[in-house]
């Protein structure tokens, strides 16, 4: 018998269904939230249009207000993103898997995963 283990830590994570695990999953959600609720969502990386991503941002940020540094911690890292973690290192990303995210510090070339640094996003 298959435990599940929870994808919420808490108490009732036991209750709660296990997060969409692959992108498939979150694309045939945002299709059926289109078609049963007529809610649209659309990542803005997917937009490539530069006019149609303004249009769009302009939207959201009338509606749920501007993007902070904070709100941004459920996007995954990106390849080349600069980290400046406020103690006066700054690290880039250099590499991105599935587990882990490997950055490089500025100062020294220093290697290090977000998980060592205690910076981790999903």
């Amino acid at each position: 018998m298959k435990v599940h283990s929870p994808s919420i830590p808490s108490p009732l994570g036991k209750m709660t269904p296990p997060s969409p695990a692959n992108a498939e999953q979150l694309r045939a959600m945002r299709a059926a939230a289109w078609h049963k609720q007529g809610i649209v969502v659309v990542p803005l990386d997917d937009i490539f249009d530069a006019w149609d991503r303004a249009f769009l941002l302009g939207i959201a940020t009338k509606l749920y207000g501007a993007r902070t540094a904070a709100s941004r911690k459920s996007i995954p890292w990106a390849e080349g993103e600069v980290i400046d973690r406020g103690d006066g290192e700054v690290w880039r990303v250099v590499a991105t898997t599935v587990k882990s995210i490997t950055v490089q510090r500025d100062r020294d070339g220093a290697l290090a995963t977000l998980g060592q640094l205690g910076e981790e996003r999903p």
